[in-house]
């Protein structure tokens, strides 16, 4: 199998599963996190961030719809369905306010590794809009 691919895969598992330590295992030390909105992230920054959004939104799930691996990236097509159970809260600002509505949201991610196959760039790009106004949000 691919060691892009099974790099990918790690990845994918372990933030899904909300296993933390074997997520960080899988980013280099210079790791950055675009999310799309103009908010980058290095490793402590997006800890915090994935906690938030699992506290957010508890009861997300993400379907990999499709994969494209290159020789040392791997682009995904994601799409997530959750509940906005609780406000998004990161680093003590409020980025969503808790709705209460479900939302589904197609994404795709841009996963960048380094020689040793860990992350050194995660970039996001969805449709906030579309997120927004799933979640009544002005």
């Amino acid at each position: 199998m691919n060691s892009i691919r099974q790099a990918y895969e790690a990845v994918q598992r372990s933030w899904s599963e909300q296993q933390w330590d074997a997520w960080a295992d899988t980013c280099a030390e210079e790791y950055e996190f675009d999310t799309g909105t103009g908010l980058r992230m290095d490793l402590p920054g997006t800890m915090a961030w994935n906690r938030a959004w699992f506290a957010a939104f508890p009861d997300y799930e993400e379907e990999v719809r499709d994969l494209h691996i290159a020789t040392d990236s791997a682009v995904a097509e994601l799409v997530g369905r959750a509940t906005s159970s609780a406000d998004l809260v990161v680093a003590g600002t409020t980025l969503l306010r808790a709705t209460g509505k479900r939302f589904e949201i197609a994404y795709a991610k841009v996963l960048t590794f380094d020689t040793r196959n860990r992350v050194v760039r995660d970039r996001q790009y969805q449709d906030r809009l579309g997120l927004y106004r799933q979640l009544g949000v002005g």
